[in-house]
């Protein structure tokens, strides 16, 4: 017997009627119907969930069962008497992100005896897709980016091609909100634009479009986000250089923007400033460098095409690519990231790896040597995520330390030198992080607590701290907060 309450309503107990679908519960459910129903609200913050709404059955059914799904996945139910009245749920522990409620509503019908018969032949569904954003921060060439629960956007820093969205070409040195934007999942960074994806699965971008690389079939900046055109059921994005690039639910590719090198993956060195589709199916996960795009498919594969002048695309060799070829000898990868010029991932072991430009040590093998295929990072272990400025990597370990190699001529190493490192430094003075971005010459985290810390170069006031002072040590950005 299963004891069934309805969520927030009165507690009754009753077990399903268990008897098979035949003549007696045809006859008992002819004309009966759930004439309505409708969903009051439903939101989803810190991870509790809650929703509520209204039902009508038509005679002869005098009650109803209410089954309430989490992205197909059936979390409760409850079994209400009556004609009509309200349903609620309730949930707690969810991770943030973006998912889908449904309520599945099935009209019953209750002799005098007490005896149910539900009418699974005539259910109505009500669906919503609820969002709570996980916050997150991204890095540009020399403005920054940061994404709260709210799924609001704030920006800083460089602004001459309106990259911060609100709608000036006035340079920031502390945060701003991004204008006219909400419902966002994630928003992304790109040299001089940048790119956010909405709840309802489209994509939005401002700032710089020379190339095209807003998509929205023109070359015109925009100060305030516009839509890219012909594009929606998006589940991931990543902003490059001078291109951008999304990946949609059913697993397919779609770049636009700059194509001098093949970056948009479509066979040819045609500027695009519209989405055109990557010759790949079975894609999990993208990132986008500066020249050229990483994509790793379901088999835990990684595919790589545009510029390979450092052997940024892992093949083996230096030549261009307009399609995708496969990264040699990587298998079991989890998470990917491009740099300018250099390409890291994450397997399953927890080890990274990496190819292409050297010279500053951003492969963190302990040399300056480019590498045309992978090759393993050195001394770095228990480490959980991973991502690349243009020519330094980091990495957050299990235990919210942040760890970082290549490049340091502004700081952005973090850990208080402008010494280029070979191997993976800590960034000092910095844990419990929660996420962390590099961008053209500074670097970005958010703490577990929602504080936002920066480092590196601040020309442009891309550290949020209200001033132009580079910095070699983490500060802490003003004014904003991303519990």
């Amino acid at each position: 017997m299963l004891a069934l309450m309805a969520c927030g309503g009165t507690g009754v107990e009753w077990a399903p009627d268990e008897e098979p679908l035949g003549t007696r519960r045809a006859a008992m459910c002819a004309g009966s119907s759930v004439t309505s129903l409708s969903m009051v609200g439903i939101s989803q913050y810190y991870g509790e969930l809650a929703g509520s709404g209204n039902w009508a059955v038509a005679y002869p059914a005098n009650a109803i069962r209410l089954e309430y799904y989490l992205d197909g996945v059936l979390r409760s139910y409850d079994e209400r008497p009556g004609a009509s009245g309200g349903w609620n749920f309730s949930t707690a522990g969810l991770t943030c992100g973006l998912r889908t409620f449904e309520v599945k509503a099935i009209p019953m019908v209750i002799d005098s005896a007490g005896n149910r018969t539900v009418c699974v032949d005539s259910p109505r569904r009500f669906s919503q897709p609820v969002l709570e954003s996980c916050p997150t921060v991204s890095a540009g060439n020399a403005h920054t980016l940061a994404l709260n629960r709210e799924g609001l956007v704030w920006a800083w820093g460089r602004n001459d091609s309106s990259q911060v969205g609100d709608g000036t070409t006035t340079t920031r040195s502390s945060p701003v909100q991004v204008t006219g934007l909400g419902d966002v999942v994630t928003v992304v960074a790109g040299y001089f634009h940048s790119v956010a994806l909405r709840k309802d699965g489209t994509v939005w971008t401002w700032g710089s479009n020379e190339y095209g690389e807003l998509g929205d079939g023109t070359t015109t900046n925009r100060s305030r986000p516009v839509q890219v055109v012909g594009l929606n059921n998006v589940s991931a994005i990543s902003a490059g250089g001078y291109h951008s690039m999304a990946l949609k639910k059913d697993g397919t590719v779609w770049t636009w923007g700059r194509n001098h090198y093949g970056e948009l993956g479509d066979g040819t060195l045609t500027q695009r400033p519209t989405p055109v589709q990557v010759g790949l199916s079975g894609i999990t996960a993208i990132t986008a460098g500066d020249w050229h795009m990483l994509a790793r498919k379901q088999d835990g594969t990684v595919w790589a095409w545009g510029n390979n002048g450092w052997g940024q695309l892992g093949d083996g060799t230096t030549t261009h690519r307009t399609t995708p070829v496969r990264v040699l000898g990587l298998s079991g990868v989890t998470a990917l990231s491009a740099g300018f010029i250099h390409s890291v991932v994450q397997r399953q072991d927890n080890t990274f790896w990496s190819w292409g430009y050297n010279y500053y040590g951003q492969l963190g093998d302990g040399t300056r040597t480019d590498r045309w295929t992978p090759v393993q990072v050195a001394g770095l272990g228990g480490g959980i995520a991973i991502t690349t400025g243009s020519d330094h990597t980091l990495a957050r370990k299990q235990d919210g330390t942040v760890w970082a190699w290549g490049t340091n001529y502004s700081g952005q190493l973090g850990d208080g030198t402008t010494t280029q490192r070979l191997t993976p430094t800590q960034v000092v003075g910095l844990g419990s992080v929660a996420t962390v971005d590099g961008g053209a010459f500074h670097t970005v985290a958010r703490k577990q607590d929602g504080t936002v810390w920066t480092w590196g170069n601040n020309s442009y006031g891309q550290l949020g701290d209200g001033t132009t002072t580079q910095r070699l040590t983490p500060v802490r950005v003003v004014g904003i907060n991303l519990p």
